[in-house]
């Protein structure tokens, strides 16, 4: 049988699960408790083929799904994310979870969730699979522009100093060039955002500099 380990923080709720996956005839409950994660490699060390993993109160949920994932490279791991939170599954996917549920599922999902993820598929509950595929959808567009918007050296320097609301003469002395190279460079970024004017250059770029932290953290 599948040995099955429940981690949450909320008594009722661990209780509930490892309750359910006791009266399933194929899998087998081999442990339950608190999320400590001074505990995660004393898991890793056991057979433990599913993980379910309750991420509500939790300081870094998807830092923990990556703990977890080092600590327990062979366990498939389904947790249950707030309900209606696209982006907060959407991150748990990319952390490392096979399966995605919210506290609102039937019991059967989880049994369900359960087969398919240990048949090698990933799960996504159905009520949040079409916003998880709209924020994946969407997240593949701003890379996508990212890629597209990329700066030069140059460029960043210019977009620092229109931030600070410098006119092109005095950008051009600050980066001893001459004002027409200045005049150049934003004809450019307007061109790259396309922008209809130096403020929305800053907007545009403030915006790039975001996604950009995003990917990076991701």
């Amino acid at each position: 049988m599948k040995q099955v380990y429940i981690l949450s923080n909320q008594v009722f709720i661990r209780e509930g699960i490892k309750s359910f996956v006791s009266s399933l005839p194929d899998f087998e409950v081999a442990g339950s408790s608190e999320l400590m994660e001074d505990r995660l490699a004393d898991l890793g060390r056991a057979k433990i083929d599913v993980i379910v993993l309750d991420l509500v109160g939790v300081a870094s949920p998807t830092a923990t799904i990556r703990n977890i994932r080092r600590s327990m490279t062979n366990a498939r791991i389904i947790t249950f994310c707030p309900v209606h939170s696209s982006n907060f599954a959407v991150d748990a996917l990319d952390a490392g979870a096979a399966g995605i549920m919210t506290h609102s599922c039937l019991p059967m999902e989880l049994r369900i969730a359960m087969g398919r993820v240990m048949q090698g598929d990933n799960y996504i509950q159905p009520d949040i699979g079409m916003e998880i595929f709209r924020e994946l959808r969407a997240k593949d567009t701003r890379h996508s522009e990212v890629d597209r918007l990329r700066l030069t050296l140059r460029e960043e320097q210019v977009i620092n100093h229109l931030m600070q609301g410098k006119t092109n003469r005095q950008i051009g002395e600050c980066l001893s060039i001459s004002e027409k190279t200045v005049k150049h460079h934003v004809g450019v970024l307007k061109g790259k955002f396309c922008a209809a004017n130096r403020l929305e250059i800053v907007v545009h770029a403030q915006r790039l500099a975001l996604w950009t932290r995003k990917r990076i953290n991701q």
